[in-house]
């Protein structure tokens, strides 16, 4: 029993371990929306120095999309340009060597460099889907622990995780299996008051419906990984944070700013719908202003 209690410790400080790297990492590449940035970096650290067009051919990508993704790479100082015989050569810098090395160890290919090259680069598709695993999996584990009771319904976790719905469960359902290495989320089904209300209303038409929402909550072993992650210093010293969490049911920035977009619009709405009515150019300034916050809260929801 205490072997395989110490078994369970291990896998849980080794995950938060990881979670804490990647998402250090992940503020030098935004691996959700920087892809092809994390794939060229594998690809010159698998490979060494290549050309745009080399690198282009090697991943199967647009050479266009290639060369705008290896500028934003050298002004992120993570590759640099080699002139070499009139053609310009890529390759990581030494804060690019450093990334990569990291990301290799993280991940768990500390054999990495001992394989053969040829071998070598087929590891790179395996080590990118594993990088975008575990950060979204990280969103998760901030959303469901920065909520109320833990719990939150899969579309807000799908949410935070910038997934589509199937997605999310997938990466989910990893770790939601009683007979997983580690427990993270437990899945459990709650009855929705609204959908409950809204099924009352529809039954006279004939109309049925499901008032039961498919939810998860993070387990103790969800929390304690949680624990270890730089964002919960940053969460437990912050009242604003926990005041956060009460209005909007969890601290996740995209949750937040999703809700605060909505709430915005549909005072918008209200507002709209006063001018019509009273012809008021108070109430029709702050109509503007209220559709020009929502605009504002979209463009950045869909930032991060």
């Amino acid at each position: 029993m205490i072997s395989s209690d110490s078994g369970a410790l291990g896998m849980q400080s080794e995950y938060s371990s990881r979670l804490q790297v990647l998402r250090e990492l992940d503020s030098a590449i935004d691996f959700a929306r920087g892809f092809l940035q994390l794939r060229i970096v594998l690809a010159l650290g698998s490979r060494g120095p290549m050309t745009a067009r080399d690198i282009s051919v090697a991943l199967g990508e647009r050479h266009k999309a290639v060369l705008d993704a290896v500028r934003k790479l050298v002004s992120k100082n993570l590759i640099a340009k080699e002139p070499d015989g009139g053609v310009d050569l890529y390759k990581l810098s030494d804060t690019g060597a450093e990334f990569y090395r990291k990301l290799v160890d993280v991940l768990g290919f500390r054999d990495f460099y001992r394989v053969p090259r040829g071998e070598r680069r087929m590891l790179v598709s395996d080590i990118a889907i594993s990088i975008t695993r575990y950060t979204h999996l990280a969103d998760a584990i901030i959303a469901l622990a920065t909520s109320r009771n833990n719990t939150l319904s899969i579309n807000d976790i799908a949410d935070a995780m910038k997934l589509s719905l199937e997605r999310a469960k997938t990466y989910i359902e990893m770790f939601s299996d009683r007979r997983s290495g580690v427990r993270l989320f437990k899945k459990i089904e709650k009855e929705s008051k609204i959908l409950r209300t809204i099924a009352i209303l529809l039954k006279p038409l004939g109309i049925k419906m499901r008032t039961v929402v498919e939810m998860y909550r993070l387990t103790e072993e969800g929390l304690t990984v949680f624990y270890k992650q730089p964002y919960y210093m940053k969460y437990k010293k912050s009242l604003a944070a926990k005041l956060i969490t009460k209005v909007f049911g969890s601290a996740h920035p995209r949750l937040v700013l999703k809700k605060m977009m909505v709430l915005v619009l549909l005072a918008a709405l209200v507002s709209g719908g006063v001018t019509i009515i009273t012809h008021s150019t108070v109430i029709a300034a702050l109509t503007g202003s209220l559709s020009l916050a929502a605009s504002l809260l979209y463009l950045g929801y869909r930032a991060i």
